[in-house]
């Protein structure tokens, strides 16, 4: 009784971050529908427009899918299964946008350069091969059964495959790439700017990266030595700071370039360009 106390106790914990993960997600969501109508609706240009789009609007489908998950009672284990996997391609894509703004915004610092370009999209692109691959085996070796106590609601799986760490060691390797690169090319051209969308680049750079590799080492760990009833406590959160981010820099990028930037320093007025292009 003790461990089925302890299987009921560590899946409420992972169902008040789920909801949690659902309400920061629609307060930040109307935090700042103002700065998207202005500088995203409105705007002209097509590619920062559609990433934007398909980075900031899945969430409103797959973490609602993903509190469902946790919360129904008396589903069949079939419906577990298409939920589970809705749910997991879906934060998938979601994840891949994230690092698609990521790595454009990358480029765009590096000045269009060609071989940063090269190395970051087969770079992203051999990832996210192998992230499917794993995801295949770890969707296919799941399944699921009766949870210990009545009182746990939703689907209950009893095995599964522990390859998923691999997908989050992944990830953190290609943002840890991500943002050596783009300290890099900010201490080697800009640390003298006095650029208002470089303070913000970087600012907004810098938190999402610390805090995404914060959620990814505690996941991490979580899913290596961690007790196995807390396997899933981070992946909603970690889904749902991962567009969040991504569109607060967007948003700040096209916010900032609006208002203007210090035109006296060419430098700054080619960067406004290149960045407000590709975000």
């Amino acid at each position: 009784m003790d461990a089925a106390l302890r299987v009921a106790h560590a899946r409420q914990s992972v169902d008040y971050l789920n909801v949690a993960s659902l309400v920061i997600f629609i307060f930040d969501y109307f935090q700042t529908l103002d700065l998207e109508i202005d500088y995203v609706w409105k705007s002209k240009g097509f590619t920062g427009k559609a990433l934007f789009f398909l980075n900031r609007y899945p969430p409103f489908v797959d973490v609602p899918l993903t509190v469902y998950y946790y919360l129904n009672g008396g589903v069949s284990s079939r419906t577990c299964s298409i939920l589970d996997s809705v749910t997991i391609w879906m934060t998938s894509f979601g994840i891949a946008m994230s690092e698609v703004i990521l790595l454009l915004r990358t480029y765009a610092l590096w000045g269009r350069n060609r071989i940063i370009l090269v190395i970051l999209t087969t770079l992203l692109v051999g990832i996210y091969i192998t992230v499917i691959v794993i995801l295949t085996i770890f969707i296919r070796s799941v399944k699921y059964g009766n949870p210990p106590l009545p009182i746990i609601s939703g689907c209950y799986d009893v095995e599964g495959s522990d390859i998923l760490f691999v997908v989050f060691v992944l990830l953190l390797l290609n943002e840890t790439i991500v943002f050596t690169l783009t300290m890099w090319v900010g201490v080697k051209r800009y640390r003298h700017a006095h650029n208002p969308l470089v303070v913000v680049l970087y600012r907004d750079g810098i938190l999402f990266f610390g805090l995404i590799f914060a959620i990814s080492c505690s996941y991490i760990l979580v899913l290596t030595v961690g007790p196995e009833e807390f396997y899933d406590i981070l992946n909603t959160f970690q889904r749902v700071m991962h567009s969040i981010l991504a569109s607060h820099i967007i948003l700040h990028v096209r916010e900032t370039a609006a208002t203007g930037t210090d035109d006296s320093v060419e430098m700054s007025t080619s960067l406004t360009i290149r960045v407000s292009e590709y975000t």
